[in-house]
């Protein structure tokens, strides 16, 4: 989930949702690498 979002109830709701991984904008463009890795490793 690459999002504005950062509230602990809405990474909640993500993972409801079925989000694996949690990036706050502005991003880490390795920090993205990372997790994608992370979630397809």
């Amino acid at each position: 989930m690459l999002t504005t979002e950062s509230s602990d109830t809405m990474k909640q709701q993500g993972r409801a949702a079925g989000a694996t991984g949690w990036l706050v904008k502005p991003f880490d463009p390795q920090k993205l690498i990372e997790v994608v890795k992370k979630v397809i490793g």
